[in-house]
């Protein structure tokens, strides 16, 4: 058996355009080979799914979501979850008002992605307009698994990342573009391969496994799993990579 995880935004799916016919198609082969297919994403269940059900036939066997710290089974049931101590939430939530003032933000759960002071919208990623709570209710929450901001480019992300762990260490920053996912430290996209593995009980030899991905959060799997980017990619990711696709429908097809 081998397995396909796949980022989603700028990998799977193009920025502000959806899901290539070859992607698709390239997927409904490797399940029909006898093979395992799934997205590892900084997106939470609820956020993915909203772009899958767009796309019939396409059944994921599994989904790596918020960068790992949620893994979940074809069906969505939850097979393993990072979660956030209810002080942890508390004092960081405090710490980026004290810091961001009223700038949006995002308290994810396992299921739900909750706005706190506006939505974080996204043409190119579609993001809709989420439920909304408020600071003062959702410092008390003890299923939070991620916190999401628009820094507006990755240099402010890094910098907000840096400003959190000098309080928080036991955090870490997934970034994407300008986006900044707080999670809990073990929780990465290399660790949410390696967690999927661990609860399934599937046995994949390394040379079977294949990630790609096209960003910053994307390292951590691509530097551990020799993995794959796409074409579109920044340099960076190039250079880590083990080879550069066009697609993934070409990385799919090309180790069938």
């Amino acid at each position: 058996m081998k397995l396909v995880a796949t980022d989603f935004d700028g990998t799977f799916c193009s920025y502000g355009g959806g899901v290539p016919e070859a992607n698709l198609a390239a997927v409904k082969k490797w399940q029909e080979a006898g093979h395992k297919f799934g997205i590892n994403t900084g997106r939470g269940i609820s956020l993915i799914d909203m772009e899958i059900e767009k796309y019939e036939g396409l059944v994921p066997d599994f989904l790596i979501c918020n960068n790992g710290a949620v893994v979940t089974d074809a069906e969505r049931s939850i097979l393993a979850s990072l979660r956030f101590p209810q002080a942890l939430t508390k004092g960081l939530l405090q710490l980026l008002r004290e810091k961001r003032g009223d700038a949006p933000m995002l308290v994810v759960t396992e299921r739900e992605s909750l706005a706190i002071g506006g939505n974080l919208s996204d043409a190119a990623l579609g993001l809709p307009d989420m439920p909304s709570t408020t600071l003062e209710k959702a410092v008390w929450r003890d299923d939070i698994v991620q916190v999401s901001l628009n820094c507006g480019t990755q240099e402010n992300a890094l910098a907000t990342e840096a400003m959190v762990r000098a309080s928080f260490p036991q955090l870490r920053g997934n970034i994407n573009r300008g986006y900044l996912d707080l999670n809990l430290v073990e929780a990465d996209k290399k660790n949410g391969v390696a967690r999927l593995l661990q609860v399934t009980g599937w046995q994949v030899a390394p040379d079977d496994l294949f990630v790609i991905g096209d960003d910053r959060n994307d390292l951590p799997a691509i530097e551990a799993f020799h993995g794959y980017t796409v074409a579109t990619a920044p340099d960076f990711m190039k250079t880590a990579a083990k080879k550069v696709y066009e697609s993934v429908a070409q990385m799919m097809l090309e180790n069938l």
